[in-house]
């Protein structure tokens, strides 16, 4: 039809041609949306068929936070956050890089100063945000729509960090808008009767220009390769946000963080999202070479993208962070409402306090999980936990360390009732020891120890959970390190949960009856087999199971 329209000088056929591309142009549109409102209906589908195999205890999503596991971390390792069918993979709604980070972060960060008015804050967003199911699932609906990964963050944030090639050259930039209108002119020629070849001359003008600068615009273009798609619905993303209505202050300072000189980011990543879709023509083997070479296509894109960047570039990182948040809290919101009975934390700010009424973990079924009570409050109280094998010892040090993190992350914890005040969390469960680090089990141990006592030394509120110290040394050595590290935590604002076989650490209860108390798990033989209630009880156990264990076994013990 082109063709048609240039050969034969007729104004017929170029009203033929224009016809039929603004018929072409409105079908794609509305087959294009067609595509769209389809499998946007099919991932919220997924999205509530996940929800629901979620509260079966089911985890059909691969992302687990693998990226986030650190071996070294003071606890999130030992309780198993970024594991397959750990913490982060339970609760985790977030669709996009910046939403994993946020959320592991706040999950990895009790370490830092805790700000108990924050915590509240979060807890007004998270219980507001449990009941915006549609904004919440809407935004898993964009940020699902598109295939991607911290590595891809990092590929948007390439493209608005590169420096500017086409803005500072203003020679380059009045070439590239008159040498098109030339170009125009010389079609305009061939349709008043000339020869058609009379285009080559503009056309070799633009060609060699593109061949020159072919490598500068080619980075350009593999840094925007399958951005634009991204892009667009993180402009979505934040277009459902800054539509919503807030009472939390919290929701209201993300929104508020969505708007750049009066207009919304939404607008402004749409407009990025379009431009980096037009520099993606380059895709399109038949059509770039033409719209390039007759109108230096890839050069104009280009600008237009450098101008958006200097205007804009400066905001785009805090509107990432902005996403971020809301997803975090999103997934925060997600669980509560999903488990509607857990309670939200009541913060305490007087001496150091956790109480729980059946604090269970969150990674046990419901029909499965057996709560226990937690009362501990004021200075220094350390618990001595004993009990047989498999009766909940370590079951209940993650239960409490598990929850004491959400708490304190501004998410609901599994009990019907918690107050808790802030601490920093050290835990020593499951160490190993460490070849490419040269670490024996005893010295990595020891490190992890050293933590705590550090903590300590700092005057910090420290909470710990350790379960059978000094396993790496003789039974002697273990004894005696173990006694006197706990002498020395009785004499600092420390507080926490020892698990142990060893009675001898219980003896510590009448040296320090205001510091330590003992408790104990238990279970009962019947027919010849093991039964634990695992339930909670005062005093220390007397009975244990590991001989028993051992004939079962076959061991002739």
């Amino acid at each position: 039809m082109f063709y048609l329209a240039a050969m034969a000088y007729t104004p017929f056929h170029l009203i033929r041609l224009i016809v039929l591309a603004v018929v072409f142009t409105f079908i794609a549109i509305i087959h294009e949306n067609f595509i769209k409102k389809r499998t946007s209906i099919q991932t919220l589908q997924s999205i509530n068929e996940d929800e629901i195999h979620s509260l079966n205890h089911e985890f059909p999503d691969d992302n687990f936070g693998e990226l986030f596991q650190d071996q070294d971390h003071p606890y999130s390792y030992d309780l198993d956050f970024f594991v397959k069918r750990g913490v982060f993979h339970f609760i985790n709604r977030a669709k996009t890089g910046m939403g994993w980070r946020c959320l592991a972060e706040w999950l990895g960060d009790l370490l830092s100063k805790t700000d108990t008015a924050q915590i509240k804050e979060r807890q007004k967003a998270v219980s507001e945000l449990s009941e915006k199911i549609d904004l919440r699932q809407n935004v898993q609906t964009h940020g699902r729509s598109v295939d991607h990964s911290l590595e891809r963050l990092k590929a948007i944030t390439d493209l608005i960090n590169e420096p500017l090639f086409i803005l500072p050259r203003k020679k380059l930039i009045l070439f590239i808008h008159i040498m098109p209108l030339i170009t125009l002119g010389f079609i305009g020629l061939i349709f008043a009767g000339f020869p058609w070849p009379v285009i080559f001359l503009p056309v070799t003008v633009q060609f060699i220009l593109n061949r020159q600068i072919r490598d500068k615009l080619t980075r350009m273009y593999l840094m925007a390769t399958s951005n634009s798609r991204i892009l667009r619905n993180y402009s979505q993303i934040i277009a459902d946000i800054e539509k919503a209505d807030f009472s939390s202050e919290m929701l209201n300072g993300i929104k508020k963080s969505l708007f750049t000189n009066e207009r919304s980011s939404s607008f402004f990543i749409s407009k990025l999202s379009s431009l980096v879709g037009y520099l993606e023509l380059r895709r399109n083997g038949f059509f770039h070479p033409i719209f390039n070479n007759l109108f230096f296509w890839d050069l104009h894109w280009t600008y237009r993208i450098e101008k958006w960047k200097v205007k804009i570039a400066p905001h785009v990182p805090g509107w990432f962070d902005a996403i971020g948040r809301f997803e975090a809290l999103s997934s925060f919101a997600s669980l509560y409402f999903n488990h509607p009975r857990w309670a939200m934390p009541e913060m305490s700010t007087s001496e150091f306090t956790f109480k729980a009424q059946n604090l269970g973990h969150i990674l046990i079924p419901e029909d499965k999980r057996v709560c226990n009570d937690i009362n501990m409050d004021g200075k220094s109280k350390i618990w001595v936990i004993t009990g047989p094998n498999m009766s909940g010892k370590s079951t209940l040090l993650k239960t409490v360390g598990v929850n004491m993190v959400l708490a304190l992350a501004g998410a609901p914890v599994c009990a019907d009732a918690c107050v808790i005040s802030p601490a920093k969390l050290y835990t020593n469960l499951k160490v190993n020891d460490s070849l490419d680090k040269n670490l024996s089990l005893f010295y990595a141990e020891l490190q992890r120890l050293k933590m705590v006592v550090d903590g300590v030394a700092k005057h910090e509120t420290v909470f710990f959970l350790l379960d059978e110290m000094l396993k790496g040394t003789n039974a002697l050595d273990r004894q005696a390190g173990a006694l006197a590290l706990l002498r020395q935590l009785c004499t600092s604002e420390s507080n926490g949960f020892v698990a142990t076989h060893d009675l001898e650490l219980t003896k510590l209860e009448e040296e320090f009856p205001e510091k330590i108390k003992n408790f104990h798990f238990d279970g009962t033989v019947k027919d010849d087999k093991l039964l634990f209630d695992f339930k909670l009880r005062s005093g220390k156990c007397e009975s244990f199971n590991a001989l028993l264990l051992m004939r079962k076994m076959g061991i002739d013990v």
